[in-house]
């Protein structure tokens, strides 16, 4: 049977010796197994690990793609003395099985390497010999439940710092105009990092339908990929066409042209505050809010492709289409359509659609 010898640091810590060491990526999915929760003879078997997600797998899959991937922390996994060959302080060969390691923390981020050939990665691990399966779960559950979750926003946030000008950094900036700006319909209404202003919304729940608008999720890196090798000069994404029906802000970004984004934007919010006086930055309203705002933007999606087939995504157009609207003008509220959530965004986008639909003479209807 085959062997592998890595080069170790050992450390030493209360629980006992750690072995650090680097591996290859399909080394370590040739060697390793996770230990799950699963059914056998109908009854549960407690395992240490989760049920892999196959989303979270596609994300680290679409993140390795990019130019200036990495994972600088470790995996972790035990290994048994059964296939330990011999160690020091300096060198561990092991059994080459596909049992020899179980991994402890880290199952998502080795699943992203499998069918997914990565050159010039490695991997870094820390390697636990003959721990008790109690021993690996309160190292899972440690390392799970005390790490702080980051702030969706604060991610944002960090994107402004990128060297290259994503889409995110293009509506992170847009809704920064929109807050900062005394003639926004917005204004002092987002919560920005660092602003020192409650705001009625959160940076990320602003930006995220805007993003929706303007690309696929799962082609960020693909994205910032081709900007990377393109710092120059600002790349034509001549291979990467979306339906404008779908992300209707693509051909803008494509163009880097905020202002235009931002004026279509402003007309749509600036004829909703005069229709929906009553709720507009009302903080007893949900118009404003997280509920408020998704129904919003998935009208703004249905009505500016009415727009585009007009070629007319003015004030003056936006303001007719919504007008009957009126009728809803101060009763969009907690007590009408939920407190929060997908339920409630989607009652009120309902309630907005039909309000739109049902009127004889709106554009929107017809």
């Amino acid at each position: 049977m085959s062997t592998i010898k890595l080069t170790v640091q050992k450390v030493i810590q209360p629980i006992g010796e750690i072995y650090i060491t680097k591996i290859n990526p399909s080394d370590l999915l040739t060697m390793s197994v996770v230990d799950r929760r699963r059914i056998e003879n109908d009854e549960e078997i407690l395992g240490i690990q989760r049920e892999l997600k196959r989303e979270k797998v596609l994300q680290i899959k679409s993140y390795l793609s990019s130019v200036d991937a990495t994972f600088p922390n470790s995996i972790i996994v035990n290994t048994i003395s059964d296939y330990v060959v011999s160690k020091s302080d300096t060198e561990i060969e092991l059994t080459v099985d596909e049992n020899t390691f179980t991994i402890i923390d880290g199952q998502h981020r080795v699943e992203g390497f499998r069918e997914n050939e990565v050159h010039n990665f490695e991997l870094i691990l820390a390697i636990f010999i003959d721990l008790k399966s109690d021993q690996q779960a309160n190292i899972f559950s440690t390392i799970n439940s005390q790490q702080t979750k980051v702030d969706p926003s604060l991610n944002l946030s960090l994107e402004l710092n990128s060297e290259v000008f994503t889409p995110k950094k293009m509506m992170i900036e847009i809704a920064q105009s929109f807050n900062y700006d005394n003639n926004s319909p917005w204004y002092n209404s987002i919560r920005m990092l660092g602003s020192g202003s409650d705001g009625i919304i959160s940076l990320s729940a602003f930006v995220k339908p805007l993003l929706n608008f303007t690309y696929p999720e799962k082609d960020y890196y693909k994205i910032r990929n081709e900007l990377m090798q393109n710092k120059a000069d600002f790349p034509d994404f001549e291979e990467i066409n979306y339906d404008v029906k779908r992300y209707l802000f693509w051909e803008f970004y494509k163009r880097k042209d905020f202002n235009s984004v931002y004026k279509i934007l402003f007309n749509y919010f600036s004829s909703l505050k005069i229709i929906l006086d009553k709720d507009w930055l009302n903080e007893n309203s949900l118009l404003n809010k997280t509920t408020g705002y998704n129904a919003i933007m998935r009208l703004f999606k249905d009505i500016s492709l009415v727009g585009l087939d007009k070629n007319d995504l003015s004030y003056e157009f936006f303001f007719e289409i919504l007008s009957p609207l009126k009728d809803l003008n101060g009763i969009i509220n907690s007590e009408n359509y939920g407190a929060s959530g997908l339920k409630a965004a989607n009652e009120l986008y309902v309630e907005m659609k039909n309000t739109l639909a049902n009127k004889k003479y709106s554009a929107f209807g017809k």
